[in-house]
């Protein structure tokens, strides 16, 4: 952020995390306004929060109303993920869609070079090539989260926080700057649903279809040994709250939502090695066939990997174990032998 004097708007969720990008920004001598989402009626104190450490730094905020969006292109996939049979990733179709995506499209036009967020991640622009990578911390790391966003609009965008070691490191930038949430504590609810029951708030949303009671079965045999609550109560991998009893722990490896029934194995029937992607999106050029990493989730271990793609298909091929299971509807981030994002798509799972 040095050189000349640019005008930066920062996304402002409300957290510390932000509010420490606005005011290192600001002490660095750029113009700085504050953006935030409006997104739904559960994150009215994160808006009052963002509020307050603008009128702290004396900057201009602006609040942008996207309920409507955010309803369509995230709560509305998240639902519809779900009853069919995928587990999303609603942070990062958040990212995508809009807050490095229309967002970036609204802060353009207010007059800003840059946005910048208080994402933990690295990225710079090398001639027009966009480079992202993991962050400094890596407890904290939140490339995968942003895989998704196009990279013509990351073009755009700056992440301060990339080169910060740890979460104390920032509260610490945050009291300096005597910010009013700097003790704010880390939301780890996904925003819309916020301290609500998380399996409430998702049947709320889907049709009765989906509530429906219905058959477990057992992968080795196929008999049915159970009754599943409705397949939106369920998600690949789990273990526990499946109300069946057997010699072996049973996990769930697949969910059938044309069948309304859940088929459960051995934890080693959940070692998936090839899968496909869609919704891909590339930083880079992607080859026809390529030896990288890929982290199926957002804090597991990154696994080496075969991705070969022609026009109709992008296919991964594991070439080791992952400790995580491959679920359908999850972000799969792909990576170089240099924690370099070199693209990312959604998961589903070849039959």
């Amino acid at each position: 952020m040095g050189g000349k004097s640019q005008i930066y708007a920062v996304a402002m969720s409300g957290g510390v995390d932000s509010s420490v990008v606005a005011a290192v920004i600001q002490k660095a001598g750029h113009g700085v306004f504050g953006i935030t989402m409006d997104i739904h009626e559960n994150c009215i104190q994160d808006l009052e929060d963002a509020e307050k450490v603008c009128k702290k730094l004396g900057i201009p905020h602006y609040i942008i109303d996207v309920r409507t969006e955010y309803k369509k292109k995230v709560i509305d996939l998240f639902s519809g993920y779900y009853s069919k049979g995928l587990t999303p990733n609603p942070c990062a179709l958040c990212n995508r869609d809009l807050k490095l995506n229309l967002l970036v499209d609204f802060i353009r036009d207010k007059g800003a070079d840059f946005m910048a967020t208080g994402h933990y991640a690295k990225l710079r622009i090398d001639d027009e090539r966009v480079i992202l990578s993991e962050a400094a911390n890596l407890k904290k790391d939140q490339s995968y989260f942003v895989s998704l966003a196009p990279k013509d609009k990351l073009k755009f965008v700056r992440f301060p926080l990339g080169d910060i070691q740890t979460k104390d490191e920032t509260r610490k930038i945050a009291a300096e700057f005597q910010l009013p949430n700097s003790k704010k504590e880390d939301s780890q609810d996904i925003c819309f649903i916020r301290k609500k029951d998380y399996r409430e708030f998702l049947n709320s949303l889907i049709d009765n279809s989906n509530k429906k009671r219905g058959e477990i079965r057992f992968l080795k045999t196929g008999e049915v040994i159970g009754q599943h609550s409705g397949i939106t109560n369920y998600t690949v991998g789990q273990r526990k709250g499946l109300g069946i009893s057997h010699e072996k722990p049973l996990y769930v490896v697949k969910i059938n939502p044309e069948n309304n029934n859940l088929v459960v194995g051995e934890k080693k029937d959940l070692d998936t090695r090839s899968f496909s992607l869609f919704d891909t999106n590339w930083l880079v050029d992607p080859k026809s066939e390529i030896e990288v990493f890929v982290k199926l989730r957002s804090f597991g271990k990154k696994s080496k990997a075969l991705v070969t793609q022609n026009e109709k298909s992008v296919v991964v091929k594991l070439l080791e174990q992952s400790l995580t299971p491959v679920t359908n509807g999850q972000v799969c981030a792909i990576y170089d032998e240099n924690n370099v994002v070199l693209g990312a798509g959604i998961i589903l799972k070849l039959d």
